[in-house]
């Protein structure tokens, strides 16, 4: 019976350049670190060594790790915001805007749609900051942007009821 090489446990340059391409990451080899494309500012981390060698499968997961690290740190920031936002109502309810941020589906899609045209008709687009004035939280304002849009296209056109 023939023996099998022990199988290491790192990842094969291959399966590590795939799993890169998988999950976002990019190798900067000028930098030697590597970039999270599909994070704001494309943060970079650091690959981990072993010796002289990049540990492949210890710095995927320090990749995916601090990616995870960072979107609790904003789901913590949007927590705190809407806090604020709920000591704000309770302090001074008139000075905030109608309650979007608790519309969902095709509801938040609707009444989207709508801010775009009343927002269109006085200034030249929608900005995420003229969106957040008005009670959106940004992560539905990147959810429900391209469906809202295209409904108020339609809307505008007379195509839509």
């Amino acid at each position: 019976m023939a023996k099998r090489a022990p199988s290491s446990p790192d990842l094969s340059a291959t399966d590590f350049a795939l799993q890169l391409k998988l999950h976002g990451f990019l190798h900067l080899r000028a930098e030697g670190r590597f970039a999270d494309v599909r994070a704001k500012g494309c943060p970079r981390t650091d690959p981990i060594l072993r010796g002289k060698r990049i540990d492949r499968q210890a710095t995927l997961d320090a990749l995916l790790r601090d990616r995870k690290a960072r979107q609790d740190a904003a789901a913590a920031a949007e927590g705190l915001q809407i806090e604020r936002e709920r000591v704000a109502a309770r302090i001074a309810p008139q000075a905030l805007p109608a309650a979007r941020a608790g519309l969902e589906g095709s509801a938040a899609i609707a009444q989207l749609a709508d801010d775009f045209i009343t927002i269109t008709t006085r200034a030249e687009g929608a900005s995420i900051p003229d969106l957040v004035r008005m009670g959106w939280r940004k992560s539905q304002i990147f959810e429900h942007a391209d469906a809202a849009r295209a409904l108020a296209a339609e809307r505008q056109n007379g195509v839509a009821a």
